[in-house]
């Protein structure tokens, strides 16, 4: 399995240690999660610009996110 050093920001750092924590698991595990979503949603959306990624609660949007 290929190995990669990376450097983050104290803040994103914190981030990542803030939902590891949540979701009791490691730093690494939360940036596969990530990418994989990353990898999710450049499928579904054929990679194309100004798509909108909704979250919903019930049929109801909760927030809308434009992707760049």
């Amino acid at each position: 399995m290929p190995r990669m050093t990376i450097e983050f920001s104290d803040q994103v750092d914190q981030i990542l240690k803030n939902l590891a924590k949540k979701n009791q698991t490691t730093k690494v595990e939360i940036l596969r999660r990530a990418i994989s979503l990353y990898d999710y949603v450049e499928k579904e959306t054929g990679g194309e610009k100004a798509q909108k990624l909704s979250i919903t609660d019930a049929e109801k949007i909760i927030k809308d996110i434009i992707l760049p």
